[in-house]
């Protein structure tokens, strides 16, 4: 009886004790920084600048916050999903003029899309048969003066 009273009282205290995202905003203010589950296989993690707009975005597989095992398997998204998401955090009407483009080539592509407002990387994984998933990662840095004094620069 002691036993499962103190299991009862263990569970009890590990609820109360979990955080939730409310509780963590209306003790510490708003994030500056998120992370969403896009779709399966996809998760967006975005970083604000002090206007509360996204400066920095990354595009990748979802992680585990703490690193512990990594996957065996290497694992991709869609190129077409990734390009999907890359035009709605940064669309072509708000990147600006193309300044530049930078190109890497081999097993894995990297590439450098510069534009007046925002550059953007993509990295891409070209040794495995061609299939829709060869997506690594993708990156989107805005050029705005709020995002030059993110926390930590």
């Amino acid at each position: 009886m002691k036993m499962l009273f103190g299991c009862f009282l263990f569970g009890f205290a590990v609820l109360v004790s979990a955080q939730s995202s409310q509780d963590l905003r209306n003790r510490y203010g708003e994030p500056e920084m998120e992370r969403f589950a896009v779709q399966p296989g996809i998760s967006l993690a975005v970083e604000y600048g002090s206007d509360h707009l996204v400066c920095q975005a990354l595009i990748q597989p979802p992680q585990t916050l703490i690193h512990g095992e990594e996957p065996s398997q290497l694992r991709l998204m869609s190129s077409e999903a990734v390009t999907d998401i890359l035009q709605d955090i940064a669309p072509m009407s708000e990147r600006g003029k193309e300044v530049l483009t930078t190109t890497t080539s081999g097993c894995n592509r990297f590439q450098v899309f510069e534009y007046e407002k925002v550059t953007i990387t993509r990295s891409t994984h070209n040794c495995l048969p061609l299939r829709p998933e060869r997506e690594m990662g993708a990156t989107i840095k805005f050029k705005r003066e709020a995002c030059r004094k993110l926390p930590g620069k």
